[in-house]
């Protein structure tokens, strides 16, 4: 069974914000410090001289109720992945009768039913947690690690921030309340009103739940105790996720210590109000949340586990920092500046551990690993009750020592991690120079053959996701190693080799370098650019990797036509030779114009519509006699009859045969300066009777050509008698990748993504859509020159314009400094491209008209 359920992993990402947002202004308001004073003060009203030891016997209470249920929660959430988010009716039926439990519990104060409540909460808690973690996670398997990264950082970064606007609501309550209670009186109704807040907003908590969706594909062929492939397990590394649940383990350990205690420590040692804790505990979260965000940004840049070592070093110098300050009170200023630092550092270094933990795990056992969180929620409530009982006798100075020493273990625990930098551990980027990588331990080694344009992006993202890569140079290839996009360091390549004389000598090749590799495999051989469709193609056979065989040249546009014919599908009339004779027949007979062109191309590369006979034998001549800058010289030169009507562009990707379309365009050709010339490249959405027909003669294409695996882009001219097909190039979209983060934003996910899904992450492969699902709006626009002048100034108010624009994507210029910048006519004259994208189509359409305006006006450069 196919694919049931939309993958959409921006929705998916934001859901899992909003989630952790509401959910920390509910732990703010209902769960935090606020119920501990609130709890201390009851027990002290029953037994004087015990409420630490009360206040730690019911965390600890709340904790062994998580451990009892987190195990079955994570099975449930496991139970079947493609399904998770009907789970979020569960979470419902959970979270109505805690919300009227708290009620009753806050309005009595009576410990017994504080307790029941705390058991109803951290139940409801755990369940929606682990739901809502487990789909985040796997909405995030086909991002970079730097977004990977990013992405887990940012939900620390909005738990903060919910913690913020709890604290700064309970802030206004008391001032609020001040003229009619002692602001002292943590019992009274402003901290019963901010409570009973706290257990209303469980209602929008709920109801976040429903926001999310499904972030894989619900299959009878897969069973869901069946884990993805992943690089850490495939290589032994499967110890990974144990190491750092420990580390995590034994620092919450620490944290329990004294975390639950902190505002008694202000309130206590300092004497401060319940209004002050209530501004620092408001400004505290704004503080932690700028320090993850700075950390998730540089994490990548340093490695995440280097970066998260750092972190705990700095919790342990904060510790031992507060550990002695003195009793009376008179440093409050430092105590308070390590106390936010401290809690910055911990934060940050969970949030980076944790993705490395949820990098490292199937996808089938998420929901469990989840739910591993527990774990150490237990190690935080059981050192609670060990922390209160030793305030109460040895004082907080003494039991900050003892938490230093903690976290000091878990830095032990945690360090074999930074030892796999130079194995290329996915959570660790590699810093190399030149080939210096050869011998280095990754797992997956990946061959990108002619890695230039999208094809030198595809590797990039490739690095980024831990894989190793060879860039294969084939003799039909002129770009020769400087093409590559300025996302990509070419230092970083396991290898760069150049095609030998024979398959079989390149083959064996490639089997060498892999074989330098310390538990490294050969995984995949992925064409980069159109040159390289007949290599990848024969050493994908060669080397008994997925590919498309020998069968046929996939590159000659004549054979494709001829593909069709036999298939009974619709063609444009061909012929291709190396001599006007073996063409000219054709040239006789054949309406004009006539497309001439390379009979093996890329992009405009040769192309010219030409409007006579003389004109059409000129071009073709001309093609015969020069170079092509995409190889293929001496093959012979293609024409082809004109189409007609409307030019589309399918991007696709299959894996074994299956075909899922990736993105459709229009090409919107218009009349510029006297010559036809396509202005705009625009997503189509693929709902359509007319696009759903486009898509299936399209896969029809793919099927008649023998294409099964790896990426295709498809020109198909929508005619009056229905779709045809222009050419197939059997590899990514070009443009270097410039559209990559447009289809990113407009549907979760892009060609390159799905193209290493299809060949390494079968899972992710599975879970993409047949067709694309638009989130929000978005445009390609082709920059027009109408005047010919000289590039004398890089200061280009327009292009800053542009860059401000709330739709602003991604820019590509095609203009440089002291050159003549020409009147566009084609394809090559284009000043450059720029992508927008914004949910409110008005907007984009307002914005391209500006852009418009700027290009008549000659103000854009």
């Amino acid at each position: 069974m196919g694919a049931q359920l939309s993958i959409n992993s921006s929705v998916n990402v934001r859901a899992m914000y909003g989630f952790s947002f509401i959910l920390q202004v509910v732990q703010s308001l209902a769960q935090s410090q606020y119920l501990d004073e609130y709890i201390f003060k009851v027990a002290e009203g029953i037994s004087p001289h015990h409420g630490n030891l009360v206040v730690g016997t019911l965390e600890s209470i709340a904790g062994v109720t998580k451990l009892l249920v987190a195990f079955p929660i994570g099975c449930v959430v496991d139970w079947r992945p493609a399904s998770r988010t009907r789970l979020a009716w569960v979470a419902l039926g959970l979270g109505c009768p805690t919300v009227v439990i708290g009620v009753l519990a806050i309005l009595s104060g009576r410990l017994w039913m504080l307790t029941i409540m705390q058991v109803a909460f951290v139940i409801f808690a755990e369940f929606a947690s682990c739901l809502a973690m487990a789909i985040f996670t796997d909405s995030l398997a086909s991002r970079s690690l730097d977004q990977r990264t990013a992405a887990f950082a940012n939900v620390q970064v909005f738990q903060n921030l919910g913690t913020a606007l709890g604290s700064g609501i309970y802030g206004l309550t008391l001032l609020s309340f001040q003229a009619h209670e002692a602001p002292e009186d943590w019992t009274g109704f402003q901290t019963k009103s901010a409570l009973l807040a706290g257990f209303a907003l469980l209602v929008p908590v709920m109801l976040s739940l429903f926001t999310f969706r499904q972030a894989q594909k619900e299959s009878k062929d897969l069973p869901a105790e069946q884990p993805e492939i992943q690089t850490e397990i495939k290589t032994g590394r499967a110890w990974v996720p144990y190491v750092v649940l420990l580390a995590l383990l034994i620092l919450a350990l620490a944290a329990g210590m004294v975390f639950k205690f902190f505002p008694l420590f202000f309130i206590n040692i300092y004497g401060m109000s319940v209004v002050q804790i209530s501004v620092v505990q408001a400004i505290e979260p704004l503080v932690k949340a700028c320090f993850t965000y700075l950390v998730g940004v540089c994490a990548p840049v340093v490695g995440r586990a280097k970066a998260t070592s750092v972190c705990m070093v700095g919790v342990i110098g904060c510790l031992l920092g507060l550990s002695i300050q003195r009793e009376e009170g008179t440093h409050l200023l430092s105590s308070l500046a390590l106390f936010m630092f401290r809690g910055s550092l911990a934060q940050a270094s969970f949030a980076l551990a944790w993705a490395i933990l949820m990098d490292c795990v199937p996808a089938s056992q998420r929901g469990r690993w989840s739910s591993s969180c527990t774990v150490l929620n237990m190690s935080w409530s059981g050192a609670a009750v060990i922390a209160g009982e030793l305030l109460d006798k040895h004082g907080y100075q003494y039991t900050f020592c003892i938490a230093a020493g903690l976290c000091a273990v878990a830095l032990v625990v945690f360090s074999p991690l930074l030892l796999l930098k130079l194995q290329r551990l996915p959570s660790e980027p590699v810093e190399v120079s030149p080939n210096a990588n050869a011998q280095s331990g990754a797992a997956e080694v990946v061959v990108v053959v002619d890695p230039f344009s999208t094809g030198g992006f595809l590797a990039a993202e490739l690095l980024s996701q831990g894989c190793a890569v060879i860039a294969l140079w084939t003799k039909e290839s002129n770009i020769r190693y400087h093409d590559y996009p300025k996302i990509f360091d070419p230092r970083q390549l396991l290898a760069e080799l150049d095609e030998e004389p024979t398959v079989e000598a390149t083959a064996a090749r490639l089997r060498e370098v892999v074989d330098s590799v310390d538990s490294g495999s050969l995984a995949a051989v992925i064409c980069g650019g159109d040159s390289g469709v007949n290599a990848a193609d024969a050493l994908s056979e060669a080397l008994d990797l997925r590919g498309n065989g020998l069968g046929r040249n996939r590159r000659d546009k004549l054979v494709q036509h001829q593909a069709l014919e036999a298939a009974g599908l619709r063609f444009a009339r061909t012929v291709s030779g190396t001599t006007w004779e073996q063409v000219a027949a054709f040239a006789e007979t054949e309406q004009y114009p006539l497309v001439v062109k390379p009979i093996e191309s890329a992009g405009a590369d040769g192309f010219k519509l030409c409007d006579s006979m003389d004109e059409a034998r000129e071009h073709f001549d001309f093609l015969n006699s020069s170079d092509r800058w995409c190889g293929a010289q001496g093959r012979g030169v293609l024409l082809q009859e004109f189409l007609e009507g409307t030019e589309y562009i399918v991007d696709h990707v299959s894996c074994d045969g299956v075909h899922k379309t990736t993105m459709l365009w229009m090409y919107d050709f218009q009349e510029v300066n006297g010559h036809r010339v396509c202005i705009a490249q625009r997503p189509v959405p693929c709902d359509s009777s007319a696009m759903a027909e486009l898509v299936a003669y399209t896969r029809q294409c793919l099927n008649a050509l023998g294409v099964r695996n790896g990426a295709t882009h498809t020109e198909v001219m929508w005619t009056s008698g229905g779709p045809c097909l222009v050419e197939v190039n059997c590899r990514c979209q070009g443009g270097t990748g410039f559209w990559v983060p447009l289809c990113r934003k407009m549907t979760g996910y892009s060609q390159v993504d799905a193209v290493i899904g299809a060949y390494l992450r079968q899972e992710a492969f599975d879970a993409l859509p047949n067709t694309p699902t638009f989130l929000m709006f978005g445009d390609i626009i082709h920059l027009i020159s109408y005047e010919e002048r000289l590039i004398t100034d890089t200061a280009m108010p327009g292009l800053e314009a542009v860059r401000g624009l709330s739709s602003f994507t991604d820019v590509a210029l095609n203009v440089e400094l002291d050159k003549m910048m020409c009147k566009t006519t084609d394809w090559n004259t284009l000043i450059g491209v720029v992508a927008l994208c914004h949910p409110d189509p008005a907007v984009l359409a307002a914005h391209t008209c500006l852009i418009r305006s700027m290009e008549t006006s000659g103000s854009f450069v």
